[in-house]
């Protein structure tokens, strides 16, 4: 009875079990019946299975038959292949085990990369061992040109392919040598994940070369298709087990590669823990495809998901060995080399897309033949490029912008007054550092809407309607948010006239303060007992910068009535020369400091004005200085200052010899 046959039955049987539902599936039935595409497809995946399942008595003669082109010498050749090249690899690792040790112990902490490379060269001695063995068995075997020839070659590659996976697994893995793994897991787990990857290597690995070995052996088309059929549902039980098996020890592995600094850690952390879901459909599918393939001799649907399997495992070994080399690295000041790093697993993961779409929709689905999918195939190629160069260039930039903030710190607006007594006052920022990070934000932002617009448009997709949507959109918002787009309006023009600079002390009206930030729409004010305002721009009226330029400080002071004005002039015009010739107030003072005149006669006083010119940094301090030495000076010279009212008539006015004599 055909599987047809068995499929009109149990429609039937449904039918009459259901009642309406049943009539309701054969109408189902009727409308993709035969002249439909589903119906045509399953019809003709219906008759393709059925004469695949008619040879399995063709496939039980083949078996028989094939000790018959293998005699006793030769079978155990092809076993001794295996045999011997993993036991000259076994035995070479052992013998290097201990130079392996001593190589991580020297090497491991003063140069991680020198220990990982000599690590990785004991394990290629170890492979060049299996390499000569397993070689010069397999050219014992016979003719190459031979059908025991070629399988003698077949194996040999088969093996190397194992073993050349295994070695890229344990370099990344060392379970024996926790100084040069780069996989970060513990000991116990990185031996079980050695286990388990060479299980999801070695069982599509066997599926693919026991096909190879019956085409090599003539078995014949329909008796490869029969035995794939029979043979894959029990290699994808065993992907899907193994992949169930040890998805703890891979979710510890993917889920330590999560930064914790990352945005989308939660949603990264989910991803990685359920990793295994899409590994069984994955595997689940590839089992499927392995099953279409060999019932409709499509064999591209294998090499497609084999490829996209190929890719993965390459994009998890490239990531986790970026992750191993700038896990140490500060984020706050970026480097070349995690620039760079950043930028290959971008192009790992483009090529990654790129292979699995067309793996996926031309190889392992035929939903697009070949021909169809190559214009496809261009765009998509010229979109990862496009979106390649973007972020390159985005990376480059921000390294830039990124290192000149890290190496132009802003001022603290927040220093106390024992810095201001020392002069050691923090400069102003230059206008480039003040608006550093809105063009850095301003710049993220255009190469973003850009980038994207390209990459639609080289997709085939027609980026007019979202350009003019984007318009109406922006004229919208611009009308409904006309306080907001004031604000960032202004901003930019205070900007673009450099009206102030992180560092600089400024007037805004109603409130003042030291410039300690901005963002795109408002500005924040430290105040020097410490209060922080923050003012939109749009509030801004006028802008007094104190800090800008030069400043002219006057200040007035009170002397006794009978002072020499013409000798304190003199002496206060020496103290400001004196004091412009110093290193310490040669690059600050502009104009030296002077005495003005008489500005006033109060309370038998006189009051005198001074005035210096200076930079705007710390002119307190060189106020404090002058009046200082004036104290020290003046007097000295009979110049007294003055006294209260009380003290001019009597004990106030007398030396301090004759006080000492009272």
């Amino acid at each position: 009875m055909t599987i047809r046959k068995l499929a009109v039955m149990a429609g039937i049987a449904a039918t009459v079990a259901v009642g309406p539902a049943g009539a309701a599936w054969a109408q189902a039935n009727k409308a993709f019946g035969v002249n439909g595409t589903l119906g045509a497809f399953l019809s003709q995946l219906s008759e393709k299975l059925d004469h695949t399942i008619q040879h399995i008595p063709k496939l039980g003669r083949y078996l028989l038959d094939l000790p018959q082109q293998f005699d006793l010498r030769t079978t155990l050749l092809l076993v001794g292949i295996v045999i011997g090249g993993l036991a000259a690899e076994f035995l070479a690792r052992q013998l290097l085990q201990q130079v392996r040790r001593r190589i991580f112990v020297r090497h491991s902490t003063e140069s991680p990369l020198r220990a990982f490379l000599h690590g990785a060269l004991l394990d290629v001695l170890a492979l060049l061992a299996l390499v000569v063995v397993a070689r010069s068995i397999a050219g014992q075997v016979g003719d190459p040109g031979s059908v025991q020839g070629k399988v003698a070659q077949q194996l040999l590659i088969a093996l190397l392919y194992w073993r050349g996976l295994n070695f890229v697994f344990r370099t990344w893995l060392h379970p024996d040598t926790p100084e040069g793994r780069i996989a970060p897991v513990d000991d116990a787990t990185a031996r079980r994940l050695l286990v388990g990857l060479n299980v999801v290597i070695l069982l599509p690995m066997l599926a693919r070369h026991i096909a190879q070995f019956l085409d090599v052996t003539h078995a014949g088309s329909n008796v490869i298709s029969t035995a794939v059929v029979l043979y894959v549902p029990f290699i994808g039980a065993g992907l899907i087990y193994a992949i169930w098996y040890w998805r703890h020890d891979m979710a510890a592995w993917l889920t330590a590669m999560v930064d914790e600094k990352d945005l989308f850690r939660a949603l990264k952390l989910a991803m990685a823990k359920e990793w295994w879901i899409a590994g069984i459909a994955f595997y689940a599918m590839s089992a499927l495809a392995a099953i279409y393939a060999a019932i409709t001799e499509h064999a591209a649907a294998m090499r497609g998901l084999a490829a996209v399997e190929s890719m993965l495992i390459l994009l998890l070994l490239l990531e986790t060995l970026v992750h191993r080399r700038t896990r140490h690295l500060p984020m706050e000041v970026p480097t070349v080399g995690e620039v760079i790093a950043a930028c290959l697993r971008l192009a790992v993961r483009l090529l990654v897309i790129v292979v699995a779409v067309q793996g996926i929709l031309v190889d392992a689905f035929g939903i697009m033949t070949p021909e169809v999918w190559e214009p496809h195939r261009d765009a998509i190629k010229l979109a990862a490029i496009t979106t390649f160069a973007a972020y390159v260039f985005w990376r480059f930039l921000k390294y830039r912008m990124d290192r000149y903030i890290a190496d132009n710190p802003l001022p603290s607006a927040g220093f106390g007054g024992d810095a201001a007594d020392d002069g050691d006052v923090p400069p102003a920022a230059s206008r480039l550092r003040t608006i550093m990070p809105v063009l850095r934000v301003t710049a993220g932002i255009t190469i973003l809407i850009l980038g994207s617009l390209l990459v639609l448009s080289e997709l085939g997709i027609n980026i007019t309607p979202l350009i003019a949507g984007a318009s109406v959109l922006g004229l919208a918002v611009s009308f409904g948010s006309q306080s907001l787009v004031r604000d960032i309006v202004s901003g930019l023009f205070f900007l673009a006239e450099d009206s102030f600079r992180v560092g600089e002390y400024i007037d805004a009206s109603k409130v003042k303060g030291t410039v300690e930030g901005f963002s795109i729409r408002s500005i924040r004010l430290r105040h020097q007992n410490g209060q922080l305002h923050i003012v939109p721009f749009g509030q801004l009226l006028h802008v007094t910068n104190f800090s800008r330029d030069w400043t002219t400080v006057k200040f007035n002071l009170a002397f006794a009535i009978n002072t020499d004005v013409e000798l304190m002039r003199k002496t206060v015009k020496k103290i400001g020369l004196e004091m412009m010739s110093e290193p310490q107030f040669q690059k600050e003072l502009l104009q030296p400091l002077k005495m003005q005149g008489i500005v006033d006669i109060k309370d038998a006083s006189l009051i005198v004005r001074f005035k210096f010119t200076a930079r705007p940094k710390n002119p307190s301090m060189i106020q404090r200085t002058a009046i200082r030495r004036m104290f020290e000076s003046l007097p000295k010279l009979g110049i007294e200052f003055a006294r209260p009212p009380y003290a001019s008539m009597g004990f106030g006015m007398l030396d301090p010899a004759a006080r000492a004599a009272q």
